[in-house]
């Protein structure tokens, strides 16, 4: 009983994951098409996320009360609902964008479009993670993780310059550099996930 109450656990985190994940493919999609759709989508995924929380946590703690091993998915919950924090304040962008029509550069597009791809990469593997516990995982993750804050940092530069020669909408500036946070911080709380369920 204990077992397959444990495995059930883990299994409603990982599908917590899950739909981060498959948010951070619908911003890609209403960011590129304009899509009102896919937001009304990730929002409906966002708010399952965060009405999970707090019973996945509490779930959790009760478990390892008598299973020391389940310590290191205590706080798995919580950094999850961080990302969709993060994940609606990248669509409450997106929407701005939407409503007042506001253009973004080409460049602008092909950043944020990289940075997404990238971070769906690291929530996948951050799924993984959750199953297995996985140490070669946990070093990926944490490359991708710099990667994408090392090419945000970069792209903010890059649009800064952008901005100052007039190659892109001042509107537009606020929005992209906020998207551009968000992205860094999912990011971070996918490490954070990989290094609490990968340390001994």
């Amino acid at each position: 009983m204990k077992v397959a109450s444990e495995k059930e656990l883990i299994s409603k985190l990982y599908d917590m994951n899950q739909k981060a994940m498959e948010c951070i493919s619908l911003l890609q999609n209403a960011f590129i098409f304009n899509s009102s759709k896919s937001l009304d989508e990730c929002e409906a995924k966002i708010n399952a996320i965060l009405q999970a929380e707090k019973a996945l946590t509490g779930e959790f703690l009760e478990d390892a009360k008598v299973d020391p091993d389940s310590r290191g998915y205590v706080s798995v919950p919580g950094y999850i609902e961080r990302m969709g924090d993060f994940i609606e304040d990248i669509a409450g962008c997106i929407r701005i964008k939407i409503r007042e029509g506001i253009l973004f550069s080409d460049k602008a597009i092909s950043e944020t479009t990289f940075l997404l791809e990238r971070l769906q990469n690291v929530l996948r593997n951050t799924s993984d993670i959750i199953l297995s516990r996985n140490v070669v995982l946990r070093e990926y993750v944490k490359e991708s993780t710099a990667e994408i804050s090392r090419s945000a940092n970069d792209f903010a530069t890059m649009h800064e310059d952008r901005l100052i020669e007039g190659l892109c909408m001042p509107m537009a500036s606020p929005l992209y550099l906020h998207m551009l946070d968000a992205i860094k911080g999912i990011a971070w709380h996918g490490q954070k996930i990989a290094e609490k369920l990968t340390t001994a």
